[in-house]
């Protein structure tokens, strides 16, 4: 080998240090550069973390790892103008073992699966900026920061959504704005017997619930920690021009149904980061050249289901197949093999499967029109005043006429064979 390192990761989030750990394990030398104090500390994320890559890939995992709380109860909530709600919920009725998904505070699972990077003999190094790629004879052959420069055979590039430094090469182009969404979070603290009671939970029991708010214009969340409730709203900003993001969030949090739950509660924590929503066609079809790899967000491997998000997991598995990709490459001059086994391990069908969502997620109906509609339809069927309606004449004046409850059936049948 003929770089400082084997390898050097720029990015400590999920798939860098994924990607590390899974290389060290192998026995290369490896160093992940991130430019925070820590790692997680540039990362935004909901709160929710799926098990099963773990499980599969480091046993024993559940021991140490810093879980908040399992997802036990998973909901759908539609906020009314009126403030009155629609709630849908699934409840898990399996063992906490069984469980498939997980909250945690992403800076304190980063910072645990930092260690295990440690442990298996890696090297982290944090405030380190990368500012460019180091190019000879057209091969990645290191990196550039604070005017040092630092070599290795190969360079792993998981600098999530923010793709500043593949941009700079030329190597990813900057999303349309239709195609950005922005997140926005806040966490509040309260006791646990006070979260335990307002969301009907036991020990370590949690909830998800999804959430749709027409006055938003976007999809919010709710995730309960141990001692902390999670909010957010991710909104496009296409969408809402005029909305600040402070605004958006303090919009959800003071809608009655969502205040009964955080009252009293202490503000802990803001945050707001971009999201790529284009799915599929953010895929970069080359996610490699001569010499280095993309993982990650930063490669477009983010799952927009319709109802769940799917980044963390997906990120740990791409960055366990660029680690396996660089052993059996078995040189920097021919990654292609990193497409190869994405294809193998059904990431790239996953991203195929819902390559349509993000035209069903693009409509701005369905977080305003369709959410409006069936609270009014709710509100007719449930309110009981001297004139009574059947649930047809709650629907039919709720929509107003045929021809636009046959548009809305056409629209919804197109967007259920999306999802």
């Amino acid at each position: 080998m003929s770089g400082e390192f084997d390898v050097i990761v720029v990015g400590a989030g999920p798939a860098g240090l994924s990607t590390a750990y899974f290389l060290a394990k192998k026995g290369f030398s490896v160093v992940v550069l991130e430019r925070g104090s820590e790692p997680g500390s540039k990362n935004v994320f909901g709160g929710r973390v799926y098990s099963y890559v773990l499980d599969k890939n480091m046993p024993g995992w559940r021991m140490d790892a810093p879980i908040e709380r399992w997802v036990r109860r998973e909901g759908l909530s539609i906020l009314c103008h009126d403030g009155s709600s629609i709630n849908l919920q699934y409840i898990i009725n399996r063992s906490s073992d069984g469980y498939d998904s997980f909250t945690t505070f992403l800076t304190e699972f980063l910072k645990w699966f930092s260690y295990k990077v440690e442990e298996a003999g890696g090297t982290i190094a944090t405030r380190v900026k990368v500012d460019k790629l180091i190019f000879e004879g057209g091969r990645a052959v290191g990196v550039e920061a604070g005017g040092e420069i630092l070599r290795s055979d190969y360079v792993v590039i998981a600098e999530g959504a923010n793709t500043l430094l593949l941009e700079k090469h030329g190597l990813r182009c900057r999303p349309k704005p239709e195609d950005i969404s922005v997140g926005v979070k806040e966490v509040i603290k309260l006791k646990k017997e006070t979260i335990d009671e307002r969301f009907s939970l036991e020990d370590d029991e949690g909830v998800a619930y999804f959430i749709l708010y027409p006055r938003l214009g976007g999809g919010g969340f709710i995730y309960t920690m141990r001692e902390y409730v999670s909010i957010g709203v991710v909104y496009r900003p296409s969408f809402s021009l005029n909305i600040e993001a402070r605004d958006v969030i303090e919009e959800l949090r003071t809608h009655p149904q969502i205040l009964k739950l955080v009252r009293d509660g202490v503000l802990v924590e803001y945050s707001a980061h971009m999201i790529r929503e284009a799915g599929y066609r953010d895929f970069m079809e080359k996610p490699y050249g001569v010499g280095y790899l993309v993982v990650g967000d930063a490669a477009g491997l983010l799952i927009n289901t319709g109802f769940t998000v799917r980044g963390v997991d997906i990120a740990i598995e791409s960055g366990r197949i660029a680690a396996e990709a660089i052993e059996k490459a078995g040189t920097p001059d021919d990654l292609s093999i990193y497409r190869k086994l994405l294809e193998e391990n059904h990431v790239i069908s996953k991203l195929e499967k819902f390559k349509k969502t993000p035209n069903i997620l693009s409509n701005n109906r369905l977080y305003t029109y369709y959410p409006e509609i069936l609270c009014k339809i709710f509100s007719k069927t449930y309110t009981v005043e001297e004139e009574l309606y059947t649930l047809r004449e709650s629907i039919h004046e709720s929509v107003g006429g045929l021809t636009s409850l046959i548009k809305i059936f056409l629209e919804l049948v197109r967007a259920v064979s999306s999802l």
